[in-house]
């Protein structure tokens, strides 16, 4: 089953008719429009008739994409800022502090580089 959300298609057009095919171009709906009870605008409309002419039943959920405002979302993107872009910033931090001050710089082999 299809889940659709009013707040994905706009606001509610209190001029939207579904009897008039003016909004659909002139070949009207390819599905029953007492089907499309639950459109509030032509877009929420044609959304139901796309999943039915494809077979899928359709109901409508009041979240839309208020998934993005939780809490989780939230603390996912603390949690990459604490584990992944912290300790890149401290690590080039460091770095950079390390040639500032003169010290010599190493390679993986232990091995002194040439400094300019």
């Amino acid at each position: 089953m299809v889940c659709l959300y009013h707040g994905d298609y706009g606001p509610a057009d209190p001029t939207f008719d579904l009897g008039s095919a003016s909004h659909f171009g002139m070949r009207g709906w390819m599905v029953d429009a007492t089907l499309l009870k639950n459109a509030r605008n032509i877009g929420e409309a044609e959304a139901i008739e796309r999943h039915l002419i494809r077979g899928e039943s359709v109901s409508w959920c009041d979240q839309g994409y208020a998934w993005a405002e939780q809490d989780a979302v939230g603390w996912f993107y603390a949690a990459a800022f604490l584990f992944v872009v912290l300790p890149y910033l401290i690590f080039k931090i460091k770095a950079r502090a390390k040639i500032a001050l003169g010290a010599p710089t190493t390679t993986i082999d232990g091995r002194q580089r040439l400094t300019d």
